[in-house]
């Protein structure tokens, strides 16, 4: 069900005063009566929540106060300050993770869906039940994704169900304490139950309804249940707002909150969704296309856009310009990391040399189709044109790839006299050093800084003159049921079924294109990450890397696993670098660390974010603040 945020606040002059003394009505404003008494005036009152929705998408900021803001001149700006390039999925603008996302405090919306919840039953008998009943629990939805948005960032929060009145509550009313974590989640979980319950199955474009409620239940049980279970392994036991339960869950409610995401992903299946298989075949563009089909069946919600009064960036700031975009060109590229956690080609022999390849487009061959679905390569077209991503020439190339030791300039093989970089448009012997695409040695922007370039969420429809900013309208997928599976298949394992989360993992591999489409369960036990985790929990783990990836879950995966400060410490970012051997008139593919040899680090504290310290300036009650901070 897509979303259109297009602003129809604004447009149909909505608004709302609970003032009734006044003698006269201003013309043009909406009152109770009229918002509360029809449906169409539920839905107009509804229009400001599904707006402020924490839904973190092309135009999310991962580093200010709620994400972006309509009306934003510097919109366009907002994937260099994308949760991809704060978690290392992607490589290019430097976002610090110890302050990112710092400020979500949406006790506004909170209050409009309150008084809503609150003042609702009044005009009940202007309703069937079932209408009655349904937005009621549409209203209890929106609710519990806003509470979703707090509880992820800052475990236990005030939980506020009646509306407070600024002018004339008392501190002891007005000054909210924090709820424990876990009756945080559990609030969220009553909600997410009623909204189910009543709901109906079906709603117009734009709305809600009961499997996406099931939908948020999945997601927001599962990080609970990983709050619960995994929290204990950060040693912050001794942390004041540890000790009060404000900051982590006791690890025997884990399963409990498992069973509940379990049972919500079973819902889900019951609903009109299916894994999207439209243009097989060919897995690789239909991977691609689950992402632009807006008729998908595996869509359950979405954020829409029109590419006019409501529009986003994000196929000009991730295509290179002049070929591919109209604008500023590509702000960050896939990182080799994650390209290796696909079925991925050798780009070695087993003596550890570099293998040859006659073509860059050969780099594909035996590349699983879910990454090339995902990334363009060497030799994909795209509006005509084609990919040229080449990084330098070696004017000989003997030994191993270690030789060049992650392409340091210090490696003797890399010395000026053997190794050419160049910028745009420079030869050697009448032969291109970089490609017209390729990873040029100056400049932060617009070129290849990691040898490939984001497919995943591109519009190929849309010609080079039209990818400009603000003009692009693909939709934003909030739920889909590929990462429904995935929720089940995690819960499923947490509750020690196995084969029964092997079987969604198998489900989501098949669609992928993957070589072994299911694994066998390995329970070999590994201490990598801090915590003991089993080998086939820790492939189901990766698998969501491989789904979801650029889909702004990482992030939130590794802060409920509790991984960030481990999976992201003192991280370098690697890069798939193309060079043409000149005198075998070959090329070979090296695995280099990042041209300007930056890394990226996520504190412990990472774990939980702040209490705002404004919000506790107000209300001293929020004390005391979350561990390390």
């Amino acid at each position: 069900m897509k979303l259109r945020l297009i602003l129809l606040i604004a447009v149909l002059g909505v608004a709302f005063s609970s003032c009734n003394d006044l003698e006269l009505e201003p013309k043009g404003i909406l009152g109770e009566p009229e918002l509360f008494g029809t449906k169409d005036g539920v839905q107009k009152y509804f229009i400001q929540l599904y707006a402020g929705l924490p839904i973190e998408d092309f135009i999310y900021y991962a580093n200010s106060a709620g994400g972006y803001k309509p009306g934003n001149s510097n919109a366009w700006q907002a994937y260099k300050n994308s949760q991809a390039h704060m978690s290392g999925e992607i490589f290019g603008w430097n976002v610090a993770m110890n302050g990112a996302g710092f400020g979500y405090w949406p006790y506004d919306n909170i209050r409009i869906v309150n008084l809503f919840i609150n003042n609702f039953p009044n005009y009940k008998n202007k309703y069937d039940e079932p209408t009655y009943n349904a937005l009621l629990g549409e209203a209890r939805f929106l609710r519990a994704f806003f509470y979703e948005g707090l509880a992820k960032r800052y475990g236990g929060v005030p939980l506020v169900t009646t509306v407070q009145d600024p002018i004339n509550g008392t501190p002891e009313e007005l000054n909210v304490k924090r709820n424990t974590e876990y009756d945080t989640w559990k609030f969220i979980y009553d909600d997410l139950q009623f909204a189910i319950a009543n709901m109906s199955a079906t709603s117009v474009e734009g709305r809600a309804n009961k499997y996406t409620a099931a939908a948020l239940m999945s997601r927001a049980m599962l990080y609970a249940g990983r709050v619960a279970k995994y929290t204990q392994y950060l040693g912050l036991g001794s942390d004041a707002a540890v000790q009060a339960g404000l900051a982590g869950i006791d690890p025997s409610k884990a399963n409990e909150f498992f069973q509940y995401a379990f049972d919500a992903g079973k819902i889900v299946e019951e609903g009109p969704y299916s894994l999207y298989t439209k243009n097989y075949p060919d897995k690789a563009t239909n991977f691609a296309n689950l992402f632009l089909d807006k008729s998908s069946t595996e869509n359950i919600f979405t954020k829409g856009y029109d590419g006019q009064v409501f529009g986003h960036c994000y196929d000009a700031l991730m295509c290179p310009n002049p070929d591919f975009s109209s604008f500023v060109g590509a702000e960050g590229g896939p990182v080799l990391e994650i390209m290796k956690l696909y079925d991925f080609p050798a780009i070695t022999d087993n003596d550890g040399k570099p293998i040859r390849f006659s073509k860059r487009s050969d780099i594909k061959t035996g590349m699983e189709p879910r990454l090339q679905g995902t990334c363009f390569f060497d030799g994909d077209e795209l509006r005509g044109k084609t990919f040229s991503i080449q990084r330098g020439i070696y004017k000989t190339f003997t030994g191993l790839a270690s030789d060049a030791q992650s392409g340091s300039n210090a490696a003797p093989i890399n010395a000026t006299s053997n190794r050419l970089l160049g910028t745009k448009g420079q030869k050697y012997n009448n032969v291109l050093i970089a490609g017209a695409h390729g990873m040029f040695t100056t400049g932060v922007e617009n070129n290849a800084m990691t040898g490939a370039f984001v497919r995943k969420y591109i519009d190929v429809n849309r010609p080079t003159s039209m990818v400009q900013v603000n003009k692009s309208n693909q939709s934003w997928i909030v739920f889909r049921l590929g990462e429904i599976y995935l929720n089940t298949a995690e819960a499923a394992y947490e509750l020690g079924n196995r084969d029964v989360a092997m079987d969604y993992i198998e489900k989501i591999r098949v669609r992928a294109g993957c070589q072994v489409t299911r694994p066998a369960v390995d329970q070999t036990v590994s201490s990598t990450n801090g915590y003991p985790v089993e080998a086939s929990l820790q492939f189901i783990r990766d698998e969501r890397v491989r789904e979801l990836y650029l889909e702004n879950h990482y992030w939130w995966d590794l802060k409920t696993w509790r991984i960030a400060d481990q999976v992201l410490n003192n991280r370098y970012a690697h890069a798939l670098s193309c060079y043409y051997v000149f005198n075998e008139g070959k090329y070979i593919f090296l695995d280099e660390v990042n041209r300007e040899n930056r890394s990226i680090t996520a504190p412990k504290s990472a774990a939980y974010e702040k209490i705002p310290q404004g919000e506790i300036n107000k209300n001293t009650n929020l004390l005391p603040q979350n561990p390390l901070y």
